[in-house]
């Protein structure tokens, strides 16, 4: 007997509704895949360069989506438009009147043409190899028809930095293009030195240009140091004058009352009176180390036998 059940409709409906989720499911990963592999995104400020079995075919320049075959077929390589900067190391070299100089210059520049610059190149550390070569030639060369005083002058008139720059620009520009792919837009001297055996005497005659200042500033500031001191000197005797002369107004007031506070007090009791004066003046002249010899009955020293009479 034969106990088998027959689906029923909800079991048919849930079976292509798994197969087909599975159907999406995988047609969506074989999107995705044909998508990586066929698809080539190019961002602003970039190039891309389509090669087909090593041998360039195709370079994209404007941003979007492109089109290409997938690896082995086809590869991509991308080169970024954007500008760069390139700082070379010291440099000597020889001016016209036959001074050395150790320049340091530096490169403003973009790739104007993709497939010639990743064909000539490859890429950008191999790029700045190359600008540093074709600057050093331009600049051996340019220097060469300019004194050591059109970089280095206190005379302003002498000075000739920009048209020298304009000339290296002139020299490296139209060779960078035409055999690499690379605009130079800017090129300067970032510093300009000297080699090391001529530092020495360059920091002397510095040394010897301080001194001088320091010796017009020691004047100066003495001078002006004199003048403050007169001043000072000045005002301080006005203070003292003004202090001498409150001190005596101070004092003669001071002693005024005084005199008063006396006339008052020989009014109330003339024989205390004395009595005080006398012992002031006692202390006045008779001091610890002093030995006196007088007659006790003469003022002020009867007081010191009085008080032997019980007084």
């Amino acid at each position: 007997m034969d106990h088998r059940v027959s689906p029923g409709p909800e079991g048919l409906l849930g079976g292509r509704a798994l197969f087909a989720l599975r159907l999406v499911v995988g047609l969506a990963a074989l999107a995705a895949i044909a998508w990586g592999a066929l698809a080539l995104p190019v961002q602003q400020g970039q190039a891309a360069i389509v090669s087909r079995f090593g041998e360039p075919v195709a370079v994209h320049t404007d941003a979007g989506l492109h089109a290409r075959l997938p690896w082995p077929i086809d590869r991509a390589e991308l080169v970024d438009l954007r500008l760069q900067v390139f700082d070379s190391g010291h440099s000597e070299m020889l001016t016209r009147d036959k001074k050395n100089l150790l320049l340091n210059s530096y490169v403003v520049w973009r790739v104007n043409d993709p497939l010639r610059f990743y064909t000539a190149v490859g890429g950008l550390d191999a790029a700045e190899e190359k600008l540093d070569g074709l600057v050093l030639n331009a600049a051996i060369g340019v220097m060469g028809r300019h004194d050591m005083a059109a970089l280095v002058s206190t005379d302003p008139s002498l000075l000739q930095l920009d048209a020298i720059e304009a000339e290296l620009l002139e020299a490296t520009s139209p060779l960078a293009s035409e055999q690499y792919g690379i605009a130079i837009e800017q090129l300067g001297f970032r510093r300009i030195s000297l080699p090391e055996e001529n530092v020495a005497y360059v920091f002397k005659q510095m040394r010897a240009e301080r001194l001088q200042h320091a010796a017009r500033y020691r004047a100066e500031g003495d001078e002006e140091a004199s003048r403050i001191r007169s001043e000072t000197d000045l005002e301080a005797a006005r203070i003292r004058a003004e202090a001498a002369e409150k001190a005596a107004k101070i004092t003669g007031d001071a002693e005024a009352e005084a005199a008063h506070i006396y006339a008052e007090a020989h009014r109330l009791d003339p024989e205390l009176y004395r009595f005080t004066r006398s012992l002031e003046s006692l202390e006045t002249i008779v001091g610890d180390q002093t030995t006196v010899i007088l007659r006790t009955d003469a003022a002020p020293f009867e007081l010191l036998t009085e008080g032997s009479t019980g007084r």
